[in-house]
């Protein structure tokens, strides 16, 4: 979004924005205060971002580098695995935290939920197609396959056991979100 603003003075602020994330929330944090925390002027602020998602969005975009590759393991398994592993191990961090955050903020505001729907959800879908468009050119999966139950409930299980903080996301987590739960619906929904 900020194009008119320098690439420096950007990473500032973006930077600012992930740290009051963490300190204070999405709800607490305000234009005003990334300004002060990035040594900015509020005009540059306003200017580069017209609203607070906005600017969130685009400290989001701006750490995790946009849309990914997906992983190309040769196997639907692998590429499944390769990529649970890296949600798990950004979930499971700082990061995962104010993501975590950002999405129950949403519940509550309209403006925001549409944003991180754009930046967590449209930008990660051509990811899960991929990887099933693949699988299909490899024989693994039928010609029509989805990536759609994929996507919603990886981002549904992950979420949930950051929220309720019901075990690490480990190997053995890795695992079962692979072999029992995603290929499972991926062969039925094929």
């Amino acid at each position: 979004m900020a194009t008119a603003t320098k690439p420096d003075r950007r990473e500032a602020i973006c930077e600012a924005v992930f740290e009051l994330l963490s300190e204070v929330g999405y709800d607490r944090m305000s234009m005003d205060a990334v300004a002060a925390r990035a040594r900015a002027s509020k005009a540059t602020i306003y200017r580069g971002w017209p609203s607070k998602p906005e600017l969130v969005m685009d400290a989001i975009e701006h750490r995790f580098g946009g849309p990914a590759e997906p992983p190309d393991t040769g196997s639907l398994r692998g590429d499944l695995h390769a990529h649970v592993s890296t949600v798990c191990k950004v979930a499971d961090g700082a990061d995962g935290a104010i993501i975590t955050g950002l999405l129950t903020a949403c519940a509550h505001n309209a403006e925001l939920s549409e944003v991180m729907y754009r930046c967590v959800y449209e930008t990660k879908h051509q990811l899960y197609e991929s990887m099933i468009k693949r699988a299909v050119e490899r024989g693994e999966m039928p010609e029509g396959s989805s990536a759609e139950p994929v996507h919603e409930v990886l981002q549904a299980m992950v979420l949930s056991r950051r929220l309720w903080q019901t075990g690490p996301f480990d190997e053995a987590f890795v695992n079962r979100m692979v072999d029992r739960i995603l290929l499972p619906i991926l062969r039925q929904d094929g």
